[in-house]
């Protein structure tokens, strides 16, 4: 750790300084040095003097990234053509991580005749990624907590002759960095492949120019094959005997759509404008995932399945969906002024249980172009005004399984040991999942309205929108916590209630409109409240993601989402109780705040002055919570700004004794009162609040050299933020999801970009 003597003390030091008498100067004092047992195992001379390292800087790279595209689009007398390919690569900042990706694409449109028309499409993508790991098996935890006094990347990473051996400041349940990237790999291999055929016939009805009938049947189809694989070589912490765990998703997706779209008009001046709309669509997936594991490597140096004592089948299998709608669409507009659209749609899922599969939703809109009136076509001031609103509802399937066995594995729970587990003795046998599901499921049900206005001014030069909806989710599909005693550990089924109010404001001005410059702004603003109304009986809160303790949780009767966790243990007027002058946590877990923010914004600016254009993008987020597990396990080992009043010294807490109901009177040290801060998850818990500079692009457009034109750019990405939470990013997180980025622990952090490149068209 990064407590203890000041670093130009280390001579001194009582245990391993070179100016006192201790068992590593038996043979001499070391005058200005400090004995280092680590260099030692290393194979370095053990004594050195006291020095500074940056090893966070040592460690990351400058990323690179690199993308070329071509594309050439053509039309020649009844077909369009467009071909393009892309090759993109990347060098990560973390060593011996990067990303490949390969792309080609084509598409066809070929007019046949007046009545019939064909074409097709077709994309494919190759995806090569080395990834460094996060969470409890990251890297960055050890980056991070590295002492200044460590050189981290000038020490050899094993003993010498034998490379499973890690050297690292601490105990290698976490891997040393540089060991990492040059024996594990994280790495992910994607093949895509989608696309799809259409024919459209256009019959002449023979009743003029203001009737249509299109009839269209499109196939389409989406193929990828994704593999995952881990390796952990011998003396690696995630397994010290090796590892290796091939796993992967093969995924065949078939979609055909067909559409009868009839539009019609009449009217003294086609004042009457009326479509209607049938079609029906057909989705069938076909997925195979697999997931084999082998432990125990043979030898060092040949990180290979067929390398491995054990070799394990976690999983393998086969699954299939489908999917069948049935759709409408009637719409009906009057003088470009008033516009009624109406939509039904009855899907019919496989992935629902028998009488629960085929549920209907449908919507209408209503839009108002009120400057259209005779009193308001003219107006100077107010150019064009619309009002809207709308209603619609949305299906949404979960996952059902007749309930199944398995074949289970259990562990004793132990961090590093394992002395009972089952399979006992390598024979295992099935048991029932551990999930139930509930024969009566039905499909969650979302009810949307909506209100709102367009309203631009001044010839367009100020375009204001605005749009209040409300949303109310019911019967949603939550695997609920069940009692042990019923065999099961969870029931999914029904069991929730969730509104949303959301408040959504943009505005676009032209400050400046010429023929040689101009100046355009837009600022727009998002407010999102989502409420859980309630949950299952006898169900306060539901797990999204995150540890046993802490966790992303939804609670009955509170906005969502909510980090879950230990709090200071406090007294009755809030201020802490203290147990021999250290802070306590509580024994259970609480609500320590609401997760989403107040509102964000986003200001987005472009000028142009004759060849030159500038375009810029800030982003504001005020209000929410994350718990940011870097930070409070980095405060724990002293490493930040935060610990350094508690490096040095006692003190006398500010709180109640637990033991006497009085005031605190007990003297601890610093170093012990602030550790203890990592025992409560409240102590990692941060606003959320920033102001980001995301991009900043200039562009230069050469002068046009017969057919060619050519531009030159380069760009600023994320280049400034301002926030609250200290030392990293707010937008760092372990993951999306239903933890929607509210949950952080040793993730890679984000970066600034900075790039250039040119466009040729010709």
């Amino acid at each position: 750790m990064s407590w203890g003597p000041k670093i130009s003390d280390l001579p001194n030091d009582a245990t391993y300084g070179g100016n006192t008498s201790n068992k590593y100067t038996a043979a001499g004092l070391h005058k200005g040095e400090y004995y280092n047992p680590k260099y030692a195992s290393a194979g370095l001379d053990g004594w050195t003097t006291p020095k500074t390292y940056d090893n966070v800087g040592d460690f990351f790279n400058t990323g690179l990234t690199q993308n070329s595209n071509f594309n050439i689009s053509q039309r020649k007398d009844n077909i369009n053509y467009s071909f393009g390919v892309s090759d993109t690569y990347q060098k990560g900042i973390i060593p011996s991580t990067g990303m490949t990706r390969t792309g080609a694409r084509g598409l066809v449109d070929w007019q046949v005749s007046k009545e019939w028309k064909t074409g097709f499409s077709a994309n494919y993508s190759a995806d090569r990624i080395t990834s460094a790991p996060g969470a409890n098996s990251g890297i960055i935890n050890v980056l991070y907590s590295a002492p200044a006094e460590y050189n981290l990347k000038g020490t050899p990473y094993h003993i010498p002759n034998s490379p499973t051996s890690q050297v690292l400041f601490r105990s290698t349940t976490f891997n040393n960095p540089y060991w990492w990237a040059d024996n594990d790999e994280f790495y992910q291999h994607t093949n895509r492949l989608f696309g799809n055929a259409y024919v459209e016939f256009n019959p002449n009805l023979g009743w003029g120019e203001n009737y249509n009938l299109v009839f269209r049947e499109q196939a389409g189809i989406d193929m990828y094959t994704t593999n995952n694989l881990t390796e952990a070589e011998i003396g690696s912490a995630y397994n010290s005997k090796g590892e290796i765990e091939d796993s992967g998703i093969e995924k065949n997706v078939f979609n055909n759509l067909f559409t009868a779209n009839f539009t019609a008009k009449w009217g003294r001046n086609d004042d009457w404008d009326f479509g209607f709309l049938l079609g029906s669509e057909f989705n069938h997936e076909n997925a195979r995932n697999w997931d084999y594991d082998g432990s125990g490597l043979l030898y060092y140096g040949q990180p290979t399945m067929s390398n491995t004592t054990t070799m394990n089948l976690k999983e393998n299998y086969r699954r299939q969906e489908r999917t069948v709608g049935f759709f409408g669409q009637a719409s009906l507009t009057w003088k470009d002024q008033i516009f009624l659209t109406a939509t039904g749609r009855n899907d019919i899922v496989s992935t629902m249980p028998r009488g629960n599969r085929s549920f209907f939703y449908p919507s209408v809109s209503l839009g108002w172009i009120f400057t259209e009136l005779p009193a308001l076509k003219n107006n100077k001031i107010l150019t064009y005004g619309k009002l809207r609103t709308s209603v619609a509802q949305v299906g949404q399937a979960g996952d059902y399984y007749a309930n199944y066995c398995y074949i289970p594995a259990y562990g004793s729970g132990m961090y590093l040991y394992t002395p009972i587990s089952y399979p006992l003795g390598g024979v295992s046998s099935y048991a029932p999942y551990w999930k139930k599901f509930d024969p009566n499921l039905k499909p969650q049900n979302t009810t949307n309205w909506e209100i709102g206005t367009d309203l631009n001014f001044w010839e367009n030069r100020i375009c204001f929108e605005y749009t209040l909806s409300y949303q109310d989710v019911k019967d949603q599909i939550f695997d609920v916590p069940t009692a042990g005693s019923t065999g099961y550990q969870y029931l999914r089924t029904n069991a929730g209630q969730m509104t949303t109010w959301s408040h959504e404001v943009s505005v676009n001005a032209s400050f400046l409109q010429s023929k040689d410059y101009g100046v355009d702004l837009g600022v727009n603003f998002t407010k999102i409240t989502n409420k859980v109304k309630k949950l299952a009986d006898g169900v306060e809160s539901i797990m999204l993601g995150g540890f046993v303790e802490p966790q992303i949780r939804a609670m009955a009767g509170y906005n969502y989402p909510n980090i879950y966790g230990y709090a200071f243990k406090r007294s009755s007027d809030g201020e802490l109780l203290l147990s021999n002058g250290l802070p306590q946590a509580t024994s259970s877990s609480e609500n320590l705040g609401e997760c989403a923010p107040d509102f964000n914004m986003g200001f987005n600016l472009s000028a142009h002055y004759k060849r030159l254009s500038l375009t810029a993008t800030l982003d504001w987020q005020k209000g929410g919570r994350m718990y940011n597990g870097t930070l409070i396990t980095m405060n724990y080992f002293g490493v930040t700004k935060e610990s350094l009043p508690y490096h040095e010294g006692k003190m006398v807490a500010e709180g109640i004794d637990e033991a006497t109901g009085k005031k605190n009177t007990v003297e601890v040290s610093k170093q012990d009162y602030y550790q203890a801060y990592y025992d409560v998850t409240e102590s990692g818990i941060y606003d959320t609040s920033f102001w980001k500079l995301r991009d900043v692009t200039l562009t230069y457009k050469l002068p046009k050299i017969g057919n060619i034109d050519i531009s030159v750019y380069g760009f600023a990405r994320n280049i400034l933020i301002w926030s609250k939470m200290p030392d990293l990013d707010p937008e760092s997180s372990q993951g999306n999801g239903n933890m929607s980025g509210y949950f952080e622990r040793f993730s890679v952090p984000n970066t600034s970009s900075f790039g250039g490149g040119f466009k040729l068209t010709f």
